[in-house]
């Protein structure tokens, strides 16, 4: 039996270019052409969940409006988002929504932090979901490109985000259009980051992480795995990070993305992954005089500096939290840092 669908109709021209300027006047897109969410669209992407049409994943900030399938698939279906990678937008949404993520301060806030989606499982390559060259933008995956935009046009018109209204944002970031990318498992010395978070290989699984932007590393001069990492960690704790410009650096990540051949490197200095994440936390500080005066009262106001003169970026190793994907170009990484009030969450895709 068909779902029957019961959201709000329009009739729209069939001109391509029509519909696209109907979007851009009414608010509904993104700046960036749409497709037609038609019946027929809507009901092939909720014929790909088990969850009725009427279900209601939660209330999107920042006005939170009622997430139902049933929008989130029209939403999906303007993003262009083929019903086989459908739960994995629901997937993400259902992470974006665990308090502990803060999806409220996310986009409300002045920051340019986005959900940031990472994809698990043995679904990727066949969704197009991109974690090879140029999986952070350029690589043209269809997956990542609407999964990731799937989920920014519901931010958008369920959740009501408008930058300059209901966000304050004072930059954004081009991952508001959308981030999705995927772990490049096969390449991988370490059990993937799914795996770390307690799913099976066999799931597939999107972790959202509140990321500021992309932050490129490069090198081509150490040989040392260690000497590598060291400088990964003190170029990841900048001094106007954002994790040193909140409280007790308790809460957020800062992802650490490698490319397969750093990755075989370090992983002969650190055959576990826990070992790679200590390391990281212990040498991830600043001494206390690089920062001017008045910056240092501050800091040591909020119990950021040790006996020894250091300020460290986060708490604990797991703060850290290493992926690899990417090209086999070698000599880059990709940090992706936090805003530092919030928590990466995962869910798995849930199909019929």
């Amino acid at each position: 039996m068909s779902a029957v669908l019961t959201s709000e109709r329009a009739e729209v021209s069939t001109d391509a270019e029509a519909l696209y300027e109907l979007s851009l006047e009414g608010g509904w897109g993104d700046g960036a052409p749409i497709l037609a969410a038609t019946d027929e669209r809507v009901l092939s992407l909720l014929a790909a969940t088990p969850s009725a049409p009427d279900y209601v994943i939660g209330a999107l900030p920042p006005q939170y409006g009622v997430a139902t399938v049933e929008l989130v698939a029209v939403n999906a279906a303007m993003a262009g988002c083929v019903p086989e990678a459908f739960p994995l937008v629901l997937a993400a949404l259902e992470a974006i929504l665990v308090p502990e993520f803060n999806a409220f301060g996310l986009t409300t806030t002045t920051s340019s932090v986005f959900p940031m989606l990472i994809v698990n499982g043995p679904s990727r390559a066949e969704l197009g979901i991109d974690y090879r060259a140029g999986c952070m933008g350029g690589a043209a995956g269809r997956g990542s490109m609407t999964i990731g935009r799937s989920v920014s046009l519901c931010l958008r018109n369920i959740g009501g985000q408008r930058a300059g209204e209901t966000s304050r944002t004072v930059f954004g970031q081009p991952a508001r259009f959308g981030l999705c990318f995927g772990e490049w498992e096969e390449r991988s010395p370490w059990p993937s980051l799914a795996q770390r978070r307690g799913f099976t290989a066999d799931d597939d699984v999107v972790t959202v992480h509140g990321g500021k932007g992309t932050f490129p590393l490069a090198d081509i001069n150490n040989d040392d795995p260690r000497d590598l990492l060291l400088l990964i960690a003190k170029s990841v704790a900048f001094p106007l990070s954002n994790m040193y410009l909140g409280g007790s650096g308790e809460n957020g990540e800062v992802v650490i993305a490698v490319n397969p051949i750093w990755a075989d490197r370090f992983a002969t200095a650190f055959p576990e992954i826990e070992a790679m994440q200590e390391f990281l936390w212990q040498h991830a500080w600043q001494p206390i005089e690089l920062w001017p005066e008045l910056n240092r009262e501050i800091l040591r106001s909020k119990d950021r500096v040790d006996g020894a003169g250091r300020v460290s970026l986060a708490r604990r190793p797991d703060q850290f939290v290493p992926i690899v994907c990417g090209g086999l170009g070698s000599l880059h990484a990709i940090a992706l840092p936090s805003f530092g009030e919030s928590q990466m969450q995962s869910a798995a895709a849930i199909r019929p």
